[in-house]
C-alpha cells in the first residue's frame, strides 16, 4: 500500500514539474469522458431509469394492428378494448386512456385543460397512489355515475396553490360540474400529460371502427409478455370471426410500457449517440498514449539510472502505469465539470422529442459511470508504455539518451499505427456527422406541399353543447371576422393540424366498379376543413374548386349529398389517366360506405412529417360536423404573434366561455418537427469537430516529437548539399503515411457502421460517395497541415549546429 501510495505521489511530482504536458493531457481527456458522461446521462434518464410505478417491468402497452392498413401498432376501438378486458386470462388489469381537452371556467378568463378519460382500474394497474383524496373506485365509469374528477399534481400547485381544501370542491368543465376528489402525481407516462382525469364512461353500444383508446395492463405474476400476446392473439382471432366486417385482417401486438417513453427511432438515435463519443474517447486514449510514450521516451535516461539504482522493470512499469491511472482520474473530474455544463445547456434548450429532459443530472449511476470510465481511460492510454518497458535497453540509454534505446524503431512503427488508428476513428465519425447534415440539407428543401412562412396556427376548445348547427354558426362568423381584418391575408379550419395534429384515416374505392372481394382497399388519411384552408395554408388546388357553404354535410342523413376534395396521389391512384372531377367514390369503405362526389384536386402535402411520403389524403367539408377542438390557419400580413390580441378579441365577443389555446406558428412546429434530427446532427458534428482537432493534434505531435529527434540528421543532410524542398517533401510524406492508412481503414470502417445511421437519414445513403470523398478529402488536406508544420521549422536549424552537435 505504502508503494502505491508512493507512485501516486511521484505521479503528481513529475505531472506538475510538466504543466503544458499535464494541460493537455487532462484536457484531451476531460473532453472525451466528460461527452461519454453526458450522453451517458441522458441515455439513464431516457432509457435505463424504470417507470415511476411499482414492479414496471409487468407493465406493457396493447395495440391493434391492421397490416393491410399498414398499422402496425394502432390504438384499440371501444369495443375491442373491453373485449380483449373481459376475454384475457393473463392479464391482472386492463384499462383504457383517452386524451382531451376541457374548458375550464369560473376563474376568470376560460382556460383549456389537458384532460384524459380513464377506465376506473387505470391508476390501480399502475400502482399509483394519489398525493391527496383517492383515485376512481369500481362502477363510476358507469353511465350515470355522478361527475367526479381527478387533478394533476402540477396543476393542483400551479392553478389551486396546493389547496388540499380543493377535496370535495367542484369545477365548471364544457359547462358541467365535477367534484374533485384527488390528486395525482404528475410524473410519469400518461400522467405527465394531463392536467385533470375523469371517468371514461362504459357506453352501451361501442363501434368497432374508432381507434381512439391507449391501452395499458398489468401482466400476472410469472406471465411472460410472449404467453400473454398468444392469449390476445387467441382473443382477436374470436373477434375477427364474430366481426369479420370491422375486425377482418386485425392483429394485435404487445409492448413493454417504457416504450412509451421511448420509440425505436429515438433509443437507435441515442444508441448512436452513444457509440459516437465512445469512439471519441477512443482517440483520446490513443492520443494519449502517444503523448505518454513521447514522454516516457524522453525521461529515458531518468528511468534508466532508477533501474540502476535497482528498480525492477515491473515497478517502472507500474509507476508508468499509475502516472496513466492519475491522469484518466483527475481528467474524469473535469470532465464531470464540462458534463453539468452539457447538462445546464440541454436543459436549457429542451430539445422537442427527447422526454425526461428534466431528470437528466449527476447521480450515484452516473458518478460510478464516471470512475470507471476514467479508470478504463487510464489503464488503456498506459497500458502501451507500460508494456514498451521491458524492451528498453537501460545500459545504451544511460550512455546515449533516448536516441540509443533499443527498440525505438518498434516505438517509431507503434507510434504511426496509433496516429493510422486515431485518423481512422475520427474519419469514421466525420463521415457519420456528414451523412447527417447532408440529411437534415435534405429535409429542409423536400417539397413540403404547404407554406409555413407568416402562418399562425391555434385552437379553440367547443364545448360539448355546440351541436353541428352550432359549429357551423361559430366557424363562419369567426373566419368571417378574422378574413376581413387587414393584418390577415385568409384564414381557415381543419380539424387536426399540420404536422403534429395526428391521422384520422378510412378506407376508400373508387364507386361504379365491379366489387372485388380480394381488392386492397386503399388507407387514405381524412382532413375536415373549410373552403378558406387550402389557401391559408398555401396548398395549391390544382383541379376543380374548394368548398362552399352549399357543400355542408348533413351527417344524420345517410343519403345527403357529399363532396370531397382528394389529393393529387389520391386522385391519381383512384382514377388513373382520367378527370375525377364529378366522378365518386366510397368512403369509409367497408364500414359505412358512403358515397361522396369529387370536386376538386389539391396538392400533395407531407402531412404527417417533412421525412414522410406526402399524404394519401381526402378532404371534407368542417360544416355540418361538431368536432372539437377545431384548429384555424392563418396566414398574416405581418408578425403572426402580433394578431392574437385582435382573435382574442374576435373570440371574446363571440363566447366568452371558450378559451384560445395552443398559440404557435406554422414556422415552429415545422422546426419542432425536426429538432431531434436537428439535435443528433449537431451533437455529433461536434463529437466530430472534437474528433478531428484531437488526431489533428496527435498526427502534429507525432510529426513534431519525430522532427525534434531528427534535428541533427536533418541539419547534416542540408549541409550535405540536400535542397530543402527535398528534404520536406521526404519528411511530410513519411508522416503523411500512417495519415493516408487511417483514411483507407475509415473509410472502411465508416461504410460498415454507417448501416447504423439508415433509420436516421433522409433523402440520402448510408454510403453517400459524395460525403465520403469530401470528408476524406477535409482529413487528408488538415493532415497535410498538421504534418507541413513541423518540418518546415526543421528545415530553419543551422547546418553548422548540427554539425557540432553530431
Amino acid at each position: 500500500m505504502n508503494s502505491i501510495i508512493q507512485d501516486v505521489r511521484y505521479a503528481l511530482r513529475g505531472l506538475r514539474k510538466q504543466p503544458g504536458f499535464t494541460a493537455v493531457a487532462l484536457l484531451t481527456l476531460a473532453l472525451g469522458i466528460g461527452a461519454n458522461t453526458a450522453i451517458f446521462s441522458v441515455v439513464h434518464a431516457v432509457l435505463l431509469r424504470p417507470l415511476p410505478f411499482g414492479e414496471p417491468d409487468r407493465l406493457v402497452q396493447v395495440f391493434e394492428s391492421r397490416v393491410e392498413r399498414g398499422w402496425t401498432r394502432a390504438s384499440l376501438t371501444h369495443a375491442n378494448f373491453w373485449d380483449f378486458k373481459e376475454q384475457n386470462r393473463t392479464f391482472e388489469g386492463m384499462d383504457a386512456y383517452q386524451g382531451l381537452s376541457l374548458n375550464l371556467t369560473g376563474f376568470g378568463f376560460p382556460e383549456r385543460l389537458d384532460a384524459a378519460r380513464v377506465s376506473a382500474g387505470f391508476f390501480s394497474t399502475l400502482r399509483v397512489q394519489p398525493v391527496l383524496g383517492r383515485t376512481f373506485l369500481p362502477g363510476e365509469d358507469d353511465p350515470g355515475a355522478n361527475l367526479i374528477a381527478l387533478l394533476g399534481e402540477e396543476s393542483w400547485r400551479t392553478r389551486f396553490g396546493s389547496d388540499p381544501e380543493i377535496i370535495g370542491s367542484s369545477l365548471v368543465l364544457d359547462g358541467d360540474s365535477y367534484t374533485i376528489v384527488g390528486v395525482i402525481p404528475s410524473e410519469g407516462p400518461w400522467l405527465s400529460f394531463a392536467d385533470i382525469f375523469v371517468p371514461f364512461v362504459h357506453i352501451a353500444n361501442p363501434d368497432r371502427v374508432s381507434f381512439e383508446l391507449a391501452v395499458i395492463a398489468r401482466l400476472n405474476p410469472g406471465v411472460s409478455m410472449e404467453t400473454a400476446l398468444l392469449d390476445l392473439e387467441a382473443v382477436a382471432r374470436r373477434l375477427e370471426e364474430q366481426f369479420p366486417e370491422e375486425n377482418g385482417g386485425m392483429g394485435v401486438d404487445i409492448v413493454p410500457a417504457s416504450n412509451w417513453v421511448a420509440d425505436d427511432d429515438l433509443r437507435r438515435a441515442l444508441w448512436v449517440l452513444l457509440g459516437a463519443v465512445g469512439l471519441l474517447l477512443l482517440i483520446a486514449c490513443v492520443n494519449l498514449a502517444n503523448m505518454l510514450m513521447a514522454r516516457a521516451t524522453v525521461r529515458i535516461r531518468e528511468t534508466a539510472l532508477r533501474a540502476a539504482l535497482g528498480a525492477d522493470r515491473g515497478r517502472i512499469a507500474r509507476q508508468l502505469l499509475t502516472e496513466s491511472l492519475v491522469l484518466g482520474l483527475l481528467g474524469a473530474g473535469i470532465g464531470l465539470i464540462l458534463t453539468q455544463w452539457g447538462i445546464d445547456f440541454l436543459k436549457a434548450i429542451d430539445p422537442p422529442g427527447i422526454p425526461r429532459v428534466d431528470q437528466v443530472g449527476l447521480n450515484v449511476s452516473i458518478l460510478v459511470f464516471t470512475l470507471v470510465v476514467g479508470l478504463l481511460t487510464g489503464i488503456l492510454s498506459g497500458l502501451i508504455p507500460a508494456l514498451q518497458m521491458p524492451r528498453t535497453d537501460f545500459v545504451t540509454a544511460l550512455r546515449e539518451g533516448d536516441r540509443g534505446a533499443v527498440g525505438s524503431r518498434a516505438q517509431k512503427r507503434l507510434r504511426n499505427g496509433l496516429v493510422a488508428a486515431e485518423v481512422a476513428l475520427s474519419l469514421t465519425l466525420l463521415i457519420g456527422a456528414g451523412l447527417l447534415i447532408r440529411s437534415f440539407s435534405e429535409l429542409l428543401h423536400v417539397d413540403r406541399g404547404f407554406q409555413s412562412e407568416d402562418r399562425l396556427v391555434l385552437a379553440v376548445n367547443l364545448p360539448g353543447s355546440y351541436d353541428g348547427q352550432r359549429t357551423r354558426g361559430f366557424l363562419q362568423e369567426f373566419l368571417t371576422r378574422v378574413n376581413s381584418l387587414p393584418q390577415v391575408h385568409w384564414a381557415g379550419a381543419v380539424h387536426m393540424r399540420p404536422i403534429v395534429g395526428g391521422s384520422t384515416g378510412m378506407g376508400i374505392l373508387r364507386a361504379g366498379l365491379p366489387e372485388d372481394p380480394d381488392e386492397d382497399v386503399p388507407w387514405t388519411g381524412w382532413r375536415l376543413v373549410t373552403g378558406e384552408y387550402f389557401r391559408a395554408l398555401g396548398i395549391p388546388l390544382l383541379r376543380g374548386r374548394s368548398f362552399e357553404e352549399r357543400d355542408e354535410i348533413n351527417w344524420r342523413d345517410p343519403m345527403s349529398p357529399r363532396r370531397v376534395v382528394l389529393s393529387q396521389r389520391l386522385a391519381e391512384l383512384l382514377f388513373p389517366e382520367e378527370d375525377p372531377l364529378g366522378r365518386e367514390v366510397i368512403m369509409w369503405a367497408g364500414q359505412d360506405n358512403l358515397l361522396a362526389e369529387v370536386i376538386g384536386v389539391a396538392g400533395d402535402m407531407r402531412e404527417r412529417g417533412l421525412d414522410r411520403d406526402p399524404t394519401l389524403a381526402v378532404y371534407i367539408p368542417y360544416y355540418g360536423s361538431s368536432w372539437s377542438p377545431v384548429n384555424f390557419v392563418v396566414h398574416t400580413v405581418g408578425e403572426p404573434a402580433a394578431m392574437v390580441p385582435a382573435l382574442r378579441s374576435v373570440l371574446a365577443d363571440l363566447d366568452p366561455n371558450v378559451p384560445l389555446s395552443d398559440v404557435t406558428t406554422l414556422d415552429e412546429i415545422v422546426d419542432d418537427s425536426v429538432a431531434a434530427r436537428r439535435f443528433n446532427m449537431i451533437l455529433l458534428a461536434i463529437f466530430a469537430g472534437v474528433a478531428l482537432l484531437l488526431a489533428l493534434a496527435g498526427i502534429y505531435g507525432v510529426q513534431a516529437y519525430s522532427v525534434a529527434r531528427r534535428t541533427s540528421e536533418i541539419g547534416v543532410r542540408v549541409a550535405l548539399g540536400a535542397s530543402g524542398e527535398t528534404v520536406l517533401k521526404q519528411i511530410v510524406g513519411q508522416a503523411m503515411r500512417p495519415a493516408l492508412i487511417g483514411i483507407g481503414l475509415g473509410l472502411l470502417g465508416a461504410f460498415a457502421l454507417s448501416r447504423l445511421l439508415s433509420s436516421l437519414l433522409f433523402g440520402i445513403a448510408p454510403s453517400d460517395p459524395t460525403t465520403y470523398l469530401a470528408v476524406a478529402a477535409l482529413l487528408a488536406a488538415t493532415a497535410l497541415i498538421s504534418c507541413y508544420l513541423p518540418a518546415r521549422r526543421a528545415l530553419l536549424v543551422d547546418p553548422v549546429t548540427a554539425l557540432r552537435e553530431e
